[in-house]
């Protein structure tokens, strides 16, 4: 076997490794939805059966006469693919696997509600996520809808220049497909505590929905009754 075809080989193994470990240890959910893990499997059983397919291609070679000049050949002809196919690979490995967070709001933007059927009535109010609180507000945009239910929720701190000084955004991602559909959504809190909290930090937020204003405009407000330090889910997605 050409050397070049060994490090191709090996290539394939160490991306099918890779891949087994963001899968196992739950990485592999910060670029795509759980939903669609089966991929990777695929993925990785794919890498293992081409990393194999080269022991055939060096049973094939032993058979053949020795060319030098064509072994060559083919040899500076396969070193730049493998190359550009060892990239990802290799910063992959460099730039640690991290989720999406505040700094990317910026570019995507973020919602206070969600297209969707509501939140069911099935779930109790101190068990909803973001996702559920941003639906029910988008099935009912009157501001009072949700005045006196209580919340009790969990996501990271977002702030820009729309919120008051006692506001921030309790906000999490959401991915449909993949963290390039991923979508920020948040409902809006109020807290004496709001301008002592840094962006991206995560907290645990209770108290009763009140009426209130954010930019100018009504919306339903989370009136913090307390604003507890986390720290972040294993999973900090949530799946629509």
């Amino acid at each position: 076997m050409h050397s070049t075809s060994r490090l191709k080989a090996l290539l394939l193994i160490l991306m099918a490794v890779f891949f087994a470990a963001i899968l196992v240890n739950g990485k592999l959910y910060y670029y795509i939805g759980p939903r669609f893990s089966w991929l990777a499997l695929i993925a990785i059983g794919m890498f293992i059966l081409l990393a194999g397919a080269y022991n055939l291609v060096k049973r094939n070679d032993a058979s053949e006469p020795d060319d030098d000049h064509v072994h060559e050949a083919d040899s500076h002809e396969s070193v730049w693919p493998l190359l550009v196919t060892a990239v990802p690979l290799i910063l992959a490995v460099i730039v640690p696997a991290k989720p999406l967070g505040a700094d990317a709001i910026s570019a995507r933007g973020i919602s206070t509600g969600i297209a969707g059927k509501g939140a069911p009535i099935t779930i109790d109010p101190s068990s909803r996520t973001v996702l559920d609180w941003a639906e029910a507000i988008s099935a009912n945009p009157d501001p009072k809808s949700l005045n006196g239910q209580q919340a009790d929720a969990i996501g990271f701190v977002y702030r820009d220049p729309r919120f008051d000084r006692d506001q921030f955004m309790l906000t999490r991602f959401t991915i449909t497909c993949c963290v390039a559909d991923a979508l920020a959504i948040g409902v809006v809190v109020e807290s004496n505590k709001a301008a002592q909290l840094q962006a991206d930090s995560w907290v645990r937020v209770s108290g009763p929905f009140k009426a209130g204003i954010l930019d100018g405009k009504p919306i339903p407000v989370v009136m913090a009754v307390e604003v507890a330090p986390i720290q972040a889910p294993d999973q900090p997605y949530l799946y629509p």
